[in-house]
């Protein structure tokens, strides 16, 4: 089997379903799948793509049975688990199709295996073969899980019961079967802190290394791949922060689904076209360039979008604001007509500037990144305090800005009573304030591994003060993830053993402590402001590659929602 040379996750799940689909050749197909494996599918082949591969119906495992279709091939890609294996064999008895061509998303253990040939009477089952797509890859060198409800479970490893441990199967099932897609056996790392990374480092060892060491007999290269896999409170900050570049902002404004697609039916003012809306880089020429670009230059980007237009219709209306642009869409039919990728930039852009004005957001993240990225504590406070007295700020901002100072500046216990006091005067909720308790217990000072706030070392120290007295290019980016520091540490093979021991084997030699891939993967999930510190990181080709992955994408909602979650469990 091909070893996939560079790591792109996108092309080696496209590559399992293209060949999914060409094996039932001849003759028109039914694709099969269950809730998890339609949207991994979804996110790298498009359904016109799959329909022009002899498909001629595409439906869910657990759906209502239909009359049979013995005329019809059945693919289906679902996950190995006891309910698909059940639901299959119904079909089977049923006869539902005339014959089936069985792709598990994963390592299928021998019991369901045997189930399944139990229940196939009349040999309908054709062929049965493992294909490793468990994690939907969002991106070509990112992949999440989607746990949903099981994410803040997961980061309370106090709390881990039954219940919790099919979240923590399911996070070894998606890093396993990336790794089997990606035909890399690690070596495998973890943040000495957090006993949910520990946990989770040793149960994917066990799996590699002992379980299924047959699987991943792949040959090592030298420096090979590092599997580092670290806890989300270790940098609770970048999930809180307000973003400004275009894919950030979307999902922390609109939020974006496990399948790139944006919700704004709740704009009754768009068109029907543009009330779900899909952002992929791979089909989206114009998001590919301009995902990682910041508001500014993006307003730039789409403008000269609808100027080019205008000039091939020999159009002359003038342009000047997002305001026009918005006009010129709804006000020309056929602009939308030719196209439509144009009027959807046209029309997000339109959309996050109101939000972003309606709710004061700029001012908030001013003060956000004079909280997380400045020295001067008297200041900030003053700040935040200003900013909690603004009417125009919603709830979640101020509540936001009080969790951030707390981080930041946990020692300075008077002044946070005094923000969670300003708080409680306006109304929020006693459990709200209690998540200032939350976020220190889970993501304080006394949590975490890496060194959040530069301030642990007297160059890290020395940076931040050069850093503002230089003046930054852009006061709402000044902040770094924690991430881009420990990725560059891992690249130069100078993470500490003590502080990311290795659980397994661990690699002999300084030549082998240097990774050449780097899959990273962070419990309780990722942002899209990492996404974009892994991309730029590999458009530098240092010579290391980063995938990175979680148990789901993050906006600042959703954090704060889990911190609930893990406060009412008594985390």
């Amino acid at each position: 089997s091909r070893v996939v040379a560079a790591m792109d996750l996108s092309e080696a799940h496209k590559e399992y379903v293209k060949r999914m689909l060409d094996v039932a050749k001849g003759g028109m197909k039914a694709l099969v799948c269950d809730p998890v494996t339609v949207n991994i599918l979804s996110v790298v082949m498009s359904q016109s793509e799959v329909l022009a591969r002899e498909v001629f119906l595409i439906e869910q495992l657990h759906e209502r049975p239909h009359e049979e279709m013995p005329h019809l091939k059945a693919v289906v890609f679902v996950r190995p688990t006891r309910e698909n294996v059940r639901t299959l064999g119904k079909q089977l008895k049923q006869r539902t199709y005339g014959e089936y061509h069985v792709f598990f998303s994963n390592v299928c253990p021998e019991g369901l295996l045997q189930e399944l040939a139990a229940e196939d009477d009349d040999e309908l089952v054709v062929q049965v073969q493992e294909y490793y797509a468990d994690a939907t890859a969002v991106d070509r060198n990112t992949f999440a899980l989607e746990l949903g409800e099981s994410n803040s479970a997961l980061m309370n490893p106090g709390q881990w019961s039954r219940s919790v441990g099919m979240a923590v199967d399911r996070c070894v099932e998606g890093i396993t079967s990336v790794l089997l897609s990606l035909k890399r056996r690690p070596f495998i790392r973890h943040q000495r802190s957090s006993e949910a990374a520990r946990r989770l480092a040793a149960d994917v060892a066990r799996v590699v290394y002992e379980q299924e060491a047959g699987l991943f007999d792949f040959p090592r290269a030298d420096g090979a791949a590092h599997l580092l896999v670290l806890d989300r409170f270790d940098d609770a900050v970048t999930p809180l922060l307000s973003q400004w570049t275009y894919q950030a902002m979307v999902h922390e404004i609109f939020g974006i689904s496990s399948t790139n697609r944006v919700d704004l039916r709740h704009v009754k003012a768009l068109s029907k076209e543009l009330r779900e809306l899909v952002l992929s880089a791979r089909e989206d020429a114009f998001f590919a360039e301009n995902m990682y670009a910041n508001y500014g230059d993006l307003g730039a980007s789409v403008k000269a979008l609808v100027d080019e237009f205008q000039q091939q219709t020999k159009m002359s209306k003038k342009i000047e604001s997002i305001d026009d642009m918005a006009r010129f869409v709804e006000s020309y039919p056929e602009f939308r007509a030719k196209s439509g990728n144009v009027s959807k930039h046209v029309a997000l852009m339109s959309e996050l500037s109101s939000v972003i004005s309606q709710r004061r957001l700029m001012a908030a993240s001013q003060v956000e990144q004079e909280v997380v990225c400045g020295t001067d504590r008297a200041g900030a406070f003053t700040q935040v305090v200003d900013a909690l007295r603004n009417p125009q700020l919603l709830e979640e901002e101020r509540l936001k800005l009080v969790l951030l100072f707390a981080l930041r500046y946990e020692n300075e216990q008077s002044q946070i009573a005094d923000l969670t006091e300003i708080l409680m005067q306006q109304g929020v909720s006693r459990s709200r304030i209690g998540l200032v308790r939350t976020i220190l217990k889970h993501g304080g000072e006394a949590a975490r591994t890496g060194d959040l706030f530069g301030n642990r070392s007297f160059l890290g120290r020395a940076s931040k003060v050069v850093g503002s007295l230089k003046g930054v290019e852009n006061v709402y980016t000044q902040h770094q993830p924690l991430l881009s520091s420990t990725i560059q540490s891992a690249a130069k093979g100078s993470l500490k053993n003590e502080d990311y021991p290795f659980v397994g084997p661990s690699p002999n030699g300084a030549a082998a402590a240097k990774p050449t891939e780097l899959i990273v993967f962070i419990i309780g999930g990722i942002c899209y402001e990492e996404t974009k510190v892994c991309e730029q990181f590999n458009a530098l080709k240092t010579g290391v590659t980063v995938v990175l992955g979680g148990s789901t994408v993050l906006n600042a909602r959703a954090f704060v929602d889990d911190l609930r979650k893990l406060q009412e469990a008594g985390g």
